[in-house]
């Protein structure tokens, strides 16, 4: 005979090797013991978990030659037959495939014979939510009064899908998802008598991976010795025969994302990518990653991963903010939903992996630029200063936080709602209709850059003769789109395809909502051209710096730093 599956080898034969269902099988023992065995039971719960397997030692248990007892000798003509399935009266049916009324009739047909070596006819029909609404009609009368000697277990994943009428004459047990200590102990148990080379790390791994499921656990154990053939099975084997991403990789990925390196992390999901891992699963890992942090954060460490004791999880434990944490779980959880509905999977990720930069950075890169634009002013100014035939001295009084922010303020360089207000006052459908029909050719030829790809998945809301209005779903998009360098590009190709159109604009989409709205409601009282409320944009026109003429700089440090700046001849 061939090699067989350890799942089939390892199958639990009586019912003190059923792990972690002790309430189900406590009841079943005792309706043995009693003499109280029910005509119909019901076994549900999750794949993996027993159901069928409990079915069949149920099954053995009252057919027994020395019974019914709750320990079957297993050397008896039935115990053996029903053990291989070839007992004709232990009967078990896949639903899947046998659904319809027909085959529900043939079953009751075959009802009415006596057993012909067991004691009772056992009927376990699997998957019993697939039969059809007429093949459960067929079943109900025979399943309510089946003869005396007839036996029915239904087995299902999904019992919200059976009606209600067959689930008041079956007595209903609900299996659990085996914990994972169950699982680690009953793999440590097979590998010992297997000879297998594995390490702790490995099993609990595999434990984790099996999501409750013994089957799945012993299935992935199985692929994972044929792939390690006689080598050390580890964590890393585990990774690559599953497809899970490691703790390692997450590591990187997050401390990527922590330091700001975009680009890096970006790369990194190509890397992983390239590797043959898929991109919900990339998603799914790093959810799981970020939920072992609060963990460890909450003084929770229940998996005892090896990776929870290493440096670099520490450093980034201490560092990371629950609020953050939750806030990238969100954006997390947002992104594997839109992944069900998309064949542009990874564009998701990426997008994500780029708002988890912005979501920890924003205000600290806000206020860098912000000062790096005044020291570069600054610079310049001195540097025309030198030049001059009198020496000129500025004095900047001391000033204190508060008057630091107003400064700032003053500074940005953010979109000023006038110039939404001309666009919108000047917008037209045929302009609009113009560049819906270019924008789909420019986003499939030139989706690989970062402005063009974060710009698909926005909404163009206005089009006039020179410009145009996207609305994206935040301000960290809006700015990345508006960076010099990114929508530098960004003009070069649209203008290339729309030579009128000069300006490009972004607004996110809580303030557009505000512009809308207000525009609307002015528009509806028969203003022709209305004005729009002052409203602040938090979104950064792209500037070069570059030097200016003397006066030009002179003007702008007046206007910024005003009564506190003293230039002296």
């Amino acid at each position: 005979m061939g090699y067989i599956a350890l799942y089939r080898t390892y199958r639990p034969q009586i019912f003190e090797e059923v792990v972690d269902q002790k309430p189900i099988v406590k009841t079943l023992e005792n309706a043995i013991l009693n003499n109280k065995v029910a005509h119909a039971y019901l076994f549900c719960g999750p794949r993996g978990t027993g159901k069928t397997t409990l079915a069949k030692i149920f099954a053995k248990a009252i057919n027994c030659e020395n019974g019914p007892t709750i320990t079957p000798c297993q050397n008896c003509e039935v115990c053996k037959s029903i053990q291989n399935g070839t007992n004709p009266d232990v009967i078990e049916i896949d639903a899947a495939s046998n659904n319809g009324a027909d085959d529900i009739r043939a079953l009751r047909d075959s009802v009415k014979f006596l057993p012909s070596t067991a004691k009772y006819k056992v009927y376990i029909i699997d998957e019993v939510h697939m039969l059809s609404n007429a093949a459960f009609n067929a079943l109900l009368k025979t399943l309510e009064e089946p003869p005396k000697y007839v036996i029915f277990i239904l087995c299902t994943t999904e019992p919200y899908k059976i009606p209600e009428t067959i689930l008041s004459r079956c007595q209903r047990f609900d299996f659990k998802a085996i914990s994972n200590k169950g699982i680690e102990n009953r793999l440590i148990e097979i590998c010992e008598k297997e000879n297998i080379n594995i390490t702790k790390e490995a099993i609990k791994e595999i434990t984790i991976l099996a999501e409750g499921g013994m089957r799945d656990a012993l299935s992935l154990l199985d692929q994972v010795i044929s792939y390690a053939a006689n080598d050390l099975i580890d964590e890393t084997k585990v990774y690559e025969v599953s497809g899970n991403v490691s703790g390692k990789d997450l590591l990187d990925l997050v401390t990527l994302v922590i330091n700001n390196k975009s680009e890096e992390a970006i790369d990194k999901i190509s890397y992983l990518y390239d590797s043959g891992k898929e991109i919900d699963k990339i998603a799914s890992d790093l959810v799981l990653f970020l939920r072992d942090i609060l963990l460890v954060k909450t003084g929770i460490n229940s998996l005892n991963k090896a990776m929870f004791n290493t440096n670099e999880f520490k450093q980034i434990s201490d560092n990371l903010k629950k609020s953050l944490i939750f806030s990238w779980l969100d954006l997390l959880n947002d992104s594997i939903n839109q992944m069900k509905f998309s064949n542009q999977k990874r564009s998701y990720l990426d997008l994500c992996i780029l708002k988890m930069c912005d979501e920890l950075n924003q205000k600290e890169n806000s206020l860098l630029d912000q000062i790096k634009y005044l020291e570069t002013t600054v610079e310049n100014l001195v540097s025309e200063i030198n030049k001059r035939p009198v020496k000129e001295e500025i004095v900047i009084k001391p000033t204190n936080t508060a008057k630091l922010k107003e400064i700032t303020d003053k500074n940005n360089n953010y979109i000023k709602i006038e110039e939404i207000n001309e666009i919108l006052n000047n917008a037209s459908k045929e302009t609009k209709e113009v560049f819906n029909k270019e924008w789909p050719l420019i986003k499939t030829k030139y989706q690989d850059i970062l402005a063009v790809s974060i710009l698909s998945y926005g909404k163009v809301v206005a089009v006039s003769n020179d410009s145009i209005i996207f609305v994206l779903q935040d301000e960290g998009f809006c700015n990345r789109v508006m960076k010099y360098d990114n929508y530098n590009q960004l003009y070069e190709i649209i203008h290339k395809q729309i030579p009128n159109i000069n300006n490009i604009l972004t607004i996110p989409q809580n303030i557009w909502r505000q512009i809308r709205d207000d525009f609307k409601k002015k528009y509806s009282e028969g203003i022709e051209k209305p004005i729009l409320d002052n409203i602040i944009i938090p979104v950064n026109k792209p500037i070069k710096i570059e030097k200016e003429e003397k006066d030009l700089i002179v003007e702008k440090l007046k206007d910024t730093f005003g009564d506190i700046l003293k230039i002296k001849e």
